[in-house]
């Protein structure tokens, strides 16, 4: 899953119905800070594809397409239809590679993180045509990713389904891109209240008490307006004076009682992982009788090793993880409800 103080602009388009107009605004008033344009689809490619296409390089003496890289940092302005393009590219490149399974359960994946409900009508005819095609020449050619064939049939089952497959095939990649871009919940939030855009319907990741914390936080700022907004120099939540901190409250139901995985996993859908952080290390950590979490440090690891997507090699990597999190945790006031 991705980082929960993150969102996709799918969700956030629907949350707040925007076009696609008010989508890019959005997305360039909060750029380079606040937008993750291929953190998504980067973490399909390590859980789902890379795998498979560096095996098959491996045993068939064939190229393993590489992921984009890109330094947003360095870039100006957001160039959406180019990230589009290059991962369309890599999408192709992969179906070459990849067995079409492997490559449609990387899909639902990106469309379960993208999408609030399920994916129907034209577009799941299209992914149904691609994925039947891209089977069917596996099938006619015995393709199997556990049966080891020679080099130059797996060539040629490369080139079956490059020639196979219309080009055309694979345009929706292009198209769905712009809703699997990731963003800064709270910035995205803060800006579309400075954008005057009242939330239409809640969805996982944004809730109205998620709303009515931010905006109520930035009440009395002055706030930019669509033309003249310019990207924040730092994640928002952080900028608020101590007096206009803002709120978050968590219900006992949240954590009381609770083992500290079922605590990570009932909070993570509406708050950001700071203050997921400051309750497990500082509401649900006393008392705790494991080995390893009697101590503040202990703690601390423990909660880094549940938070952490990655594994570290040591524990101070973990407590590392967990500091900067608790010192952001300190900008809001969050309170037991």
């Amino acid at each position: 899953m991705p980082d929960p103080q993150k969102i996709t602009m799918g969700k956030v388009r629907l949350a707040y119905a925007l076009n696609d107009h008010e989508t890019e605004a959005l997305m360039a008033a909060i750029w380079p800070h606040g937008v993750f344009p291929l953190e998504l689809w980067h973490n399909t490619y390590e859980k789902y594809w890379r795998g498979f296409a560096e095996r098959n390089a491996t045993l068939y003496h064939v190229d393993s397409p590489a992921f984009p890289g890109t330094d947003s940092a360095k870039e100006q302005y957001l160039y959406t239809h180019i990230y589009a393009h290059d991962i369309s590219n890599l999408f192709k490149s992969l179906a070459a590679r990849v067995h079409a399974h492997a490559l449609r359960e990387g899909l639902k994946y990106i469309f379960a993180i993208t999408y609030e409900d399920s994916v129907e009508g034209a577009l799941a005819e299209e992914t149904d045509f691609l994925f039947n095609s891209l089977a069917a020449v596996e099938k006619n050619s015995h393709f199997q990713h556990y049966m080891v064939v020679n080099t130059d049939e797996f060539i040629g089952i490369m080139e079956e389904k490059i020639l196979a497959v219309p080009p055309a095939s694979y345009d929706f990649i292009a198209r769905i891109f712009p809703n699997t871009i990731l963003v800064d919940t709270v910035a995205a939030i803060r800006q579309l209240h400075a954008f005057h855009y009242p939330l239409r319907r809640e969805v996982k990741g944004i809730t109205r008490n998620l709303v009515d914390a931010v905006t109520n936080s930035s009440a009395s700022e002055t706030l930019p307006t669509p033309e003249t907004a310019t990207p924040p120099a730092e994640p928002a939540a952080a900028e608020q004076p101590q007096d206009q901190k803002p709120v978050f409250r968590v219900p006992a139901a949240l954590w009381e009682r609770k083992s500290d995985a079922a605590v990570r996993d009932a909070m993570q859908a509406e708050y950001p992982l700071s203050v997921i952080a400051y309750v497990l290390v500082n509401w649900c950590g006393a008392g705790k009788a494991q080995e390893g979490h009697k101590t503040p440090v202990g703690r601390k690891t423990h909660v880094g090793r549940l938070l952490a997507e990655k594994e570290y090699k040591d524990d101070k990597s973990y407590r590392n993880f967990v500091d900067p999190l608790l010192k952001e945790a300190d900008s809001y006031t969050i309170v037991r409800a």
